[in-house]
């Protein structure tokens, strides 16, 4: 990321705020999906274990799953802090935001994704 991006400014303080807003509302989205497709899994899905592959395939589902609420959940309870930050002048380069948020968006997308792929193959008729 080049210098003059990462760099909060007067000039684009306002912006960098209303995109922590954006993140936030879409993270407080993603995590009901997640903790809706947790429930969902938890109660429709077939039993989890260890004793069969599938049943080892949902117990990992839902340990992803829940991996997955906790990281969004992380990054939720991050953005207040970094938006106070950002207003008040504490923060002027933006870096070492971006890159926490974006890290953890990512583990937690691919969390996500891979534990809705493992429910869907530990719930396939056998």
């Amino acid at each position: 990321m080049r210098r003059e991006l990462a760099e909060i400014t007067d000039a684009n303080r306002p912006h960098v705020v209303e995109w922590l807003e954006d993140r936030s509302r879409f993270h407080s989205w993603f995590s009901t999906v997640i903790a809706g497709s947790l429930v969902a899994l938890i109660v429709f899905g077939s039993k989890p274990g260890f004793a069969t592959p599938s049943q080892a395939f949902l117990s990992v589902a839902q340990i992803l799953l829940l991996l997955a609420v906790v990281g969004n959940f992380v990054s939720v309870w991050s953005i207040p802090s970094w938006k106070y930050r950002v207003r008040t002048g504490l923060v002027t380069d933006s870096r070492r935001m971006g890159i926490e948020l974006a890290v953890n968006g990512w583990f937690t997308v691919v969390c996500f994704i891979s534990g809705l792929t493992l429910a869907f193959i530990g719930n396939m008729p056998g």
